[in-house]
């Protein structure tokens, strides 16, 4: 297959992914979602969000890592990956003495990635970067009146999705540098109906990002090797189109148009895995600056946030002629973070615990992740939990007959 079919191969998967419907919406019910541009996600749902979602420092045959572009060199030389994952979680929600919760699932990702010359390598996915999914109804007594009330409904949708193409060259036997340009694009849209007048707006914005990332990698002895990663992103502005259409009960309809601006943040990340006979270490520490992000209600800031994380992989056995559950991996991890959002000055405390089990089938593995999340500020302001199983299908003997 000559270099540039291979690159009018991988490029062509984007175009393919427009046509597969995959988006940010129905990714979450947080009424938390409708500050800023959304909830951010921040890769969770791949083939080790059941290793706590490590990502830095992690390289594997038939791992697209969409975090580290730099750990594509690690994928195998003769096959070309393909990478599919799905969710689904309940989420639970408690501010100030009310609750709710509600179940959100969706095809989050998709990537196909390969070699295309003896030392370069290549991917091309889309991935979700914040989802927004809400709806609830207030209750507020009518000013100067006693037992009158009036009631708000706020509801809100869409999201932002990154387009991505990921390059990564292997500098050395050792050494590898990679380079992800994203195109970033999405729709949100809020609704806020009170009484006789409802007020929506419709968000659009596009822009174009990048992330680099380093890998080292070297193998100390026969079973035991290791991998250390960087990887980090620059601030990028988002210009937001924004149409807000009022309508009243009068059938009178206005509409102004004004662009708002937000920011995808900075942020560095580094990592390190280790692998010793068949049992893998990860950990890795990012910082992301999430204060660059602009609040438009004065009860809500954006905190910049430290995570760590950390996780394990056992794979018993890789041959063949050994029994099925031998070549089962067996995957747990946590990770530990700060909430990017604080309600009326409330700091808090996130942490996430997955466990899941990576199947070996004809085509590559399945690999799956039961997981449990916890937000919780303090002062009550609000508390926030989230059972959910991710399951992503990696194929790679599929495409035997277009060989890299």
């Amino acid at each position: 297959m000559k270099v540039i079919d291979k690159i009018h191969f991988l490029i062509a998967s984007i175009c393919l992914l427009y046509t597969t419907g995959i988006s940010s919406q129905n990714m979450t019910t947080s009424p938390y979602s409708m500050f800023g541009i959304g909830e951010l996600t921040d890769g969770q749902y791949g083939q080790h969000a059941a290793m706590g979602g490590v990502s830095v420092g992690m390289r594997d045959p038939i791992l697209i890592n969409s975090v580290n572009p730099a750990g594509l060199t690690g994928l195998d030389s003769l096959r070309l990956v393909a990478d599919a994952t799905a969710f689904v979680k309940n989420e639970w929600y408690s501010s100030r003495g009310t609750h709710t919760n509600a179940t959100s699932g969706n095809l989050s990702s998709f990537s196909m990635g390969g070699r295309i010359m003896p030392r370069w390598y290549m991917s091309a996915g889309v991935y979700p970067y914040s989802t927004v999914g809400y709806y609830f109804r207030t209750k507020e007594p009518v000013e100067g009146t006693d037992g009158s009330y009036y009631y708000s409904t706020f509801e809100g949708s869409g999201g932002l999705s990154t387009a991505s193409l990921s390059n990564a060259i292997l500098l050395s036997r050792h050494l590898s540098l990679g380079v992800t340009l994203s195109y970033v694009f999405g729709n949100i849209t809020q609704t806020e109906t009170q009484e006789s007048m409802t007020v929506a707006q419709k968000m659009y914005t596009n822009a174009f990002n990048a992330r680099f990332g380093l890998q080292y990698t070297k193998q100390l002895a026969n079973d035991l090797g290791v991998t250390v990663g960087l990887t980090f992103g620059y601030k990028q502005k988002l210009v937001l189109d924004n149409t807000t259409t009022v309508q009243t009960s009068s059938a009178s309809t206005e509409r102004s148009q004004k662009s708002l601006t937000q920011y995808i943040p900075p942020f560095v990340g580094v990592g390190a895995s280790v692998t010793h006979k068949r049992i893998t270490y990860g950990a890795d520490y990012t910082f992301r600056k999430y204060s660059t992000l602009v609040s438009t209600d004065n009860r809500v800031t954006f905190r910049d946030v430290h995570e760590v994380k950390a996780g394990i992989s056992y794979l018993p056995a890789t041959y063949q002629s050994e029994s099925y559950w031998r070549r089962v991996s067996y995957k747990a991890g946590v990770s530990l973070s700060n909430p990017y959002l604080s309600v009326s000055g409330k700091d808090g405390f996130s942490w996430r615990v997955s466990a899941g089990l990576g199947f070996p089938v004809s085509n590559g593995r399945i690999h799956t992740a039961l997981f449990y999340d916890n937000t919780q500020l303090t002062g009550n302001t609000l508390r926030s939990s989230a059972l959910g199983l991710s399951v992503s299908y990696t194929l790679s003997e599929l495409f035997y007959k277009v060989k890299l």
